[in-house]
């Protein structure tokens, strides 16, 4: 078994904790998961401000959000913008917008079975 450290962690918006449900912009926390041996579990919920400001996004608090899921490996979100997609990326953060309303863990093993980035 790895150490926690280790481990890689992806971040999920979610307003139920079982669904990928929640806009990158309107998350008030992310839900972290950590994988350990395959599969998902949740670790922590991480609380930040909501990003995006009636139709606009508040740089700063993208970079506050940047730095609070700095070592996650992804961001799973219903739907992600172009500029986040971008500024998560460039942070080294894979943005994943392809299972909205997802089963949470089952859309983080699917996401791993299609062989997620390598660190």
């Amino acid at each position: 078994m790895s150490t926690p450290a280790e481990q890689l962690r992806v971040a999920v918006a979610t307003k139920n904790q079982s669904q990928i449900d929640l806009h990158f912009g309107h998350a008030d926390d992310f839900s972290i998961y950590l994988i350990d041996q395959g599969q998902p579990v949740f670790c922590e919920k991480r609380l930040v401000e909501h990003y995006c400001q009636g139709g606009h996004g508040d740089e700063d608090k993208r970079e506050v959000i940047l730095r609070a899921l700095a070592d996650c490996r992804a961001l799973f979100a219903a739907r992600i913008g172009d500029g986040p997609k971008s500024r998560l990326a460039d942070a080294g953060i894979e943005p994943v917008d392809d299972y909205p309303y997802g089963a949470i863990e089952e859309s983080i093993r699917s996401w791993l079975d299609g062989g997620a980035r390598a660190g």
